[in-house]
């Protein structure tokens, strides 16, 4: 059984959203609900609400999939 990231699940809604608000606060609501430890929880939040363009969100949507998953540089 693989275990995949918790981000995995709403990052599909994320990348084929095609308006900023709606799938910044999708993200939002997401994490804040998960059970992402509260240290990666509260840095993900604080990154994403900060964010102004729909780029910089899957930019970092990504990003986030890359470092949980193990994949990051």
């Amino acid at each position: 059984m693989k275990i995949e990231s918790t981000l995995v699940q709403i990052a599909t809604n994320v990348f084929v959203s095609s308006d900023f608000d709606s799938a910044k606060q999708m993200f939002l609501d997401y994490v804040s609900g998960s059970r992402i430890k509260e240290s990666d929880k509260a840095k993900m939040l604080t990154e994403v609400s900060k964010m102004s363009s729909l780029r910089q969100l899957h930019r970092y949507t990504a990003n986030a999939l890359l470092k949980y998953e193990g994949l990051g540089l």
